[in-house]
Order: C-alpha cells, then sequence, then structure tokens
C-alpha cells in the first residue's frame, strides 16, 4: 500500500481522530469493535497493527520433511527454524533410524532452550519450544553467554599455567551452553521484527537489533576459540609457554572490557579496548615470529593456539565498535 494522508480531525472538543483506510481494514477482516495496537517507535511514529494474542504472533508450526534420516540435516533445520521463531516444529522422515532419532533429540536439547519432544513416532519427531522470555531478557542471556566464554579462556589459561591439560578438558562441553544463549538472541530479535515491546521492554530499538546480534555472535565465536584452544592445550604445556600466557592473560582482560563496555553502555572503554588491540596485535606477531623460528614438533598447534588468542581480541574489539555504533542509535 502506497503512502496515505489523513488529516486529523477534533471530537467532543479534547479527542483527536483519523480515519482508516478501508482497504487495509477489508484485508485484515476488522469490524466495528475489534481492537487495534497503537506503538510509538523512537522516531515518534506510530504504528498501527491489529491487536492478538502474543503467542498467536509467534510463526506456529512448521513441518520438516527429509527423505536421508541424516541427523546434521535435521538438527540444522530444528535449529534454523528456532531462530525463526517457530512454537512447533515436526521433522518427518521415512528413513529415520533409532539411533539417529536418539542424537537429534540429544543436540536439540543441549543446544536449545526450551526445547522438548512432545511427540515421537518411527517416522516423525514433534518439538515444541516452552520459551518463557520474561524469565530470560536479551540483555541477561547475553550476559550469560559472556560470563560462561570467559571462564572457559579462564581455564584454558589455568592449564596453560599449571601444566595440566586435565583442567582444559571439559571446557568444549561448554561451548554448547554459549552456542543456546546465541540461539536464543537470535530468536528473540527475529521475534521483536514484529513484536517491538522485546525490544522496548530492554531498552533497546529497532535498528540496533543488528547491533545486538553482533554483539551476541561475537562472544559466540570467541568460545568456539576458547573450545580450539582448550583442544590444543595438551600439545603446547611442555614448552615454554611465558609468552603465551602473557598474551593470553591481556586478551582476557580485553575480552572482560568489551563486554563491560557493551552491558554498561560505556563509549570510553570501548575506546580505549580498540587503542590497546594495537599492542595485542604486536605481540602476536613477535611472539608467532619465536614459535616459527624455533625447532619443535608441535609448532603447527603452538601457532594455531596463538592465533585463537588473537581472534578473541579482535573479536573483543567487534563487541567494543558495537557498543559505539549501539551508543549513536539511541542518541548517546
Amino acid at each position: 500500500m502506497a503512502g496515505l494522508t489523513r488529516r486529523i480531525q477534533l471530537t467532543g472538543g479534547s479527542t483527536y481522530i483519523i480515519s482508516l483506510p478501508k482497504n487495509w481494514v477489508k484485508e485484515l477482516s476488522l469490524k466495528p469493535g475489534d481492537e487495534v495496537e497503537i506503538i510509538k517507535d523512537t522516531n515518534l511514529r506510530l504504528i498501527i497493527s491489529p491487536r492478538e494474542n502474543k503467542e498467536e504472533s509467534k510463526q506456529s508450526k512448521a513441518i520438516i520433511h527429509c527423505q536421508s534420516g541424516n541427523p546434521e540435516f535435521a538438527i540444522r533445520e530444528f535449529i534454523s527454524h528456532y531462530m525463526a521463531g517457530y512454537v512447533t516444529v515436526t521433522l518427518t522422515c521415512p528413513k529415520m533410524r533409532a539411533e539417529d532419532r536418539a542424537t537429534i533429540k540429544d543436540v536439540i536439547r543441549r543446544r536449545l532452550l526450551g526445547a522438548e519432544v512432545i511427540e515421537e513416532d518411527a517416522n516423525n519427531i514433534s518439538v515444541q519450544f516452552l520459551v518463557n522470555e520474561k524469565d530470560l531478557p536479551i540483555s541477561k542471556a547475553i550476559s550469560r553467554a559472556a560470563a560462561i566464554s570467559k571462564n572457559m579462556i579462564k581455564d584454558v589459561l589455568e592449564a596453560i599455567k599449571t601444566k595440566d591439560p586435565e583442567i582444559a578438558s571439559e571446557v568444549p562441553e561448554r561451548d554448547d551452553e554459549v552456542d543456546r544463549f546465541f540461539f536464543y538472541v537470535s530468536r528473540q530479535l527475529t521475534l521483536s521484527v514484529s513484536s517491538f515491546e522485546i525490544l522496548e521492554e530492554e531498552g533497546y530499538n529497532i535498528a540496533q537489533i543488528v547491533d545486538v546480534h553482533s554483539a551476541i555472535k561475537s562472544i559466540e565465536r570467541i568460545s568456539d576459540h576458547a573450545s580450539r584452544i582448550a583442544y590444543l592445550v595438551k600439545d603446547v604445556v611442555n614448552g615454554d609457554t611465558s609468552k603465551i600466557l602473557e598474551l593470553g592473560y591481556k586478551v582476557l582482560e580485553l575480552y572482560s572490557e568489551a563486554v563491560n563496555s557493551f552491558i554498561e553502555g560505556k563509549k570510553e572503554i570501548a575506546n580505549k579496548i580498540i587503542a590497546e588491540d594495537v599492542d595485542v596485535a604486536k605481540s602476536h606477531r613477535s611472539i608467532s615470529s619465536d614459535i616459527i623460528s624455533k625447532e619443535s614438533e608441535n609448532k603447527i598447534q603452538s601457532l594455531l593456539l596463538v592465533d585463537s588468542f588473537r581472534r578473541i581480541s579482535r573479536y573483543s574489539v567487534d563487541i567494543a565498535e558495537t557498543t559505539i555504533n549501539m551508543i549513536a542509535k539511541r542518541g548517546g
């Protein structure tokens, strides 16, 4: 529908009214006495939409058809539909083995918040996503994901420091926890496009959606690299790790500050992180050159480990830049 102009009228001496477009009313089958919802956005524009139950406004059901019974295909589909905001998703596959069904159920329960299998037979799995958004606001989900990923980094550093790979052995398992919060935030941001109150209740606006997603994505990638470091610890602990530890603790400090700058909306901290990343880059180049110049059977593993610390630093800068972008979009 093209933009329409309506003249404001005054009735009863104190009530301002405008008429609704007739075609719009007919398309939605509205009638006298029906209620509409009016939302004011950050640009003082009014958005009018039919009043409906919040649960009904979500995309309700989806059916996934497959032929091969490949668990990886099914898991990807469940995750994508979860992030798209669906409430119930059914996988229909005539060639699904019992062990494949077990794998699918185990993974989606571990990686998707509120996932419950509500129906199952030899050819079908139906999953309902029972998520109480009031109990887990977007900001809290981001904070929890960040806390888990920071502890992952702390544990791999402790494992390197004490030369005890066992300390890092459980770190990769926590990566699934961070994924759960990443998928959840992505789902909430998708739903917020049509339900603005999800953002408004947390002090965000529609223009900041891309920034919120960028922040949680950076946190998810940082946990991936903490997990990769955990796998590499056993290959490097027998050598001299003093410089690697120095780099790692500096990176952890930058990441912690980046998360704080995002949560608290501190532009000065964000700018400080961006400036300090230059020193991290220099340390990374120096340590990498040192590793390359020496003979070692674990040279590749050491380079990969140092590279992961460098990438965590870069993702921390991304979070800092996102903070600055968000502040600008809220007029701060």
